[in-house]
């Protein structure tokens, strides 16, 4: 590392002094208590590698290599810095230890295949498949009868949601005592305002009758949907495994499918990974993308009933620390008579899912996703609510050891919830 670069990353080294208040956001270094896990360890590290570089001393050390490749990349010390460091510096370090991961906990070959809504519609019945025969065989806690095994951890953390419309208002009666006859939100008969809507991979894989119902509240709440053939994966996970000719595939495949939409239709985007992902995209896509939990919060949402429920936000960091919505999804909630909104402590701190991070490093992960869940539970709370697949996933798995009377839902799912039972 040397020239421009090296100066550059100088100069920003720089700025960061010392004072450590980013080590109690960072989510590795409260799982391990190693300074190296840290921010400020890193950046000593990098540092070290810089000056190493200017010394002719060649590839930078073995630790260096293993405190960057367990970075999740969270940018939740970005936001805590009062010197302003910013994530490019621990982004120039991950880069460095590309290559240096160990074996994943599933083979490579499938990860790359995990961006395919093809490969993961396919593991979507299987998943499910398996989950019912544990439960036949080990009982409705079955994920707490396997403990950490690898195998159940992988199964556990596939994202999920009720499949059937009466399954999920099933599951949110008997949190909240309503009962009585309901009705899907129906669409306005003249909506007003067009929307192209981002499909992603995992939601429309996984999470494919959430995707619905998030389309019925747009329907109802004014809008008409756009959904541009041809669309592909945000490009996100290709990213994150360290294949850029893959990612700028997609983006290429994308730019293609939305350039049949009017340029001042914004894009609906449900994931919020993938908001981060396609507002990076360039200038004009960053003015376009628009957040679910944004566009719902101020839109004329059709009647809502009164669900007493208190709900607890899990902030994706893509989201809260990517893209700074915080206030959005609260707010939303709070539009719903009778919702009390919780905050968890560490709500600012990363879940372990990181993309694909969670599978890279799977044990790190399970007791990142086990301390969120704790958090969260803690508040006392009927049900946690998030907007990201990943982390659905992630804490559902941790709630299923530490909590498993707490379920955790899409947000739009309870919007939509409280639509149906008005």
């Amino acid at each position: 590392m040397s020239g421009p670069l090296a100066h550059e990353l100088d100069d920003l080294l720089r700025r960061c002094i010392q004072c450590g208040l980013c080590l109690p956001h960072c989510a590795t270094w409260l799982a391990t208590g190693n300074e190296v896990q840290s921010p400020r360890g890193r950046l000593l590290l990098l540092d070290d590698a810089l000056a190493g570089s200017a010394q002719g001393r060649g590839e930078p050390h073995a630790s260096f290599l293993e405190a960057f490749d367990l970075c999740i990349g969270c940018r939740a010390c970005e936001a805590a810095c009062p010197s302003g460091v910013p994530y490019s510096l621990l982004a120039r370090g991950r880069e460095l230890a590309a290559g240096s991961r160990p074996s994943p906990a599933i083979p490579g070959f499938m990860l790359r295949r995990l961006d395919d809504p093809g490969v993961l519609g396919l593991l979507n019945p299987l998943a499910r498949a398996a989950t019912r025969l544990l439960r036949l065989l080990l009982g409705p806690r079955w994920r707490r009868n396997l403990g950490p095994a690898r195998a159940a951890r992988l199964l556990g953390t596939v994202p999920r949601s009720p499949r059937r419309d009466r399954d999920l208002v099933a599951l949110l009666d008997a949190r909240t005592g309503l009962s009585g006859p309901w009705r899907p939100p129906r669409p306005q008969a003249e909506p007003v305002t067009p929307l192209a809507f981002f499909r992603g991979c995992a939601n429309r894989a996984l999470l494919p009758q959430t995707s619905r119902r998030l389309r019925d509240l747009c329907r109802a709440a004014g809008f008409s949907l756009v959904d541009p053939a041809d669309q592909d994966c945000c490009g996100a996970l290709a990213a994150h495994t360290d294949r850029p000719g893959r990612a700028a595939h997609l983006r290429r495949r994308n730019r293609e499918a939305f350039a049949t939409v009017d340029p001042a239709t914004p894009i609906l985007v449900e994931a919020a990974g993938c908001g981060l992902e396609l507002s990076g995209y360039d200038a004009a896509w960053g003015e376009r993308v628009t957040d679910a939990a944004t566009l719902l919060a101020t839109a004329v949402l059709p009647p809502l009933a009164t669900v007493p429920l208190r709900v607890v936000v899990h902030d994706p960091c893509h989201a809260r620390h990517g893209l700074g919505i915080l206030a959005a999804p609260r707010h939303l909630l709070s539009r719903i008579p009778g919702v009390e909104v919780l905050e968890a402590d560490e709500g600012e701190v990363c879940c372990g899912s990181g993309g694909a991070w969670g599978l890279l490093h799977d044990e790190l992960a399970a007791d990142l996703g086990r301390r969120k869940a704790r958090m969260l539970a803690a508040t006392g709370a009927d049900l946690v609510v998030t907007t990201n697949p990943g982390c659905l996933g992630q804490i559902a798995d941790g709630l299923a050891l530490e909590a498993p009377d707490l379920p955790i839902l899409p947000l739009s799912d309870v919007i939509w919830y409280a639509a149906a039972r008005a």
